[in-house]
């Protein structure tokens, strides 16, 4: 038995590299600069997100230390600040994570994910 699951784990790896699907999923996890006392930075740098937008890109708005990201790995759907703040909210509130994290959505092909970057830059699209 054990043989036959480590075979079929292996065949679900196998398969989802060859596809080259990559799927997100919530987590509390960042760069090794990551602390705690990031919270405030990063709810700052995601309240950047303008309530109109839109955006349906590869977005990031940066504050301090902290970068909050928009990505998806396909299509990207177009969201307003609005919608991606109460994303990036379910990373404090619902998560409980306390500095860096992310939040998968759109069936694990999007998140948006706080995390640390010394020399980040804003991108957004145009």
């Amino acid at each position: 038995f054990y043989k036959m699951v480590k075979a079929f784990s292996f065949l679900a790896i196998a398969v989802a590299t060859v596809s080259g699907v990559i799927a997100y999923s919530d987590n509390c996890h960042g760069a090794s600069g990551c602390n705690k006392r990031m919270g405030s930075e990063c709810f700052y740098a995601s309240s950047r997100y303008l309530n109109y937008g839109p955006y349906n890109s590869y977005t990031s708005f940066t504050n301090n230390y902290c970068t909050a990201i928009y990505r998806c790995t396909g299509a990207y759907p177009t969201l307003t600040g609005t919608e991606l703040r109460a994303l990036f909210n379910h990373i404090y509130d619902s998560q409980g994570c306390k500095g860096c994290g992310s939040h998968a959505f759109n069936d694990g092909t999007c998140e948006v994910t706080y995390n640390y970057c010394e020399k980040c830059i804003d991108i957004y699209p145009h």
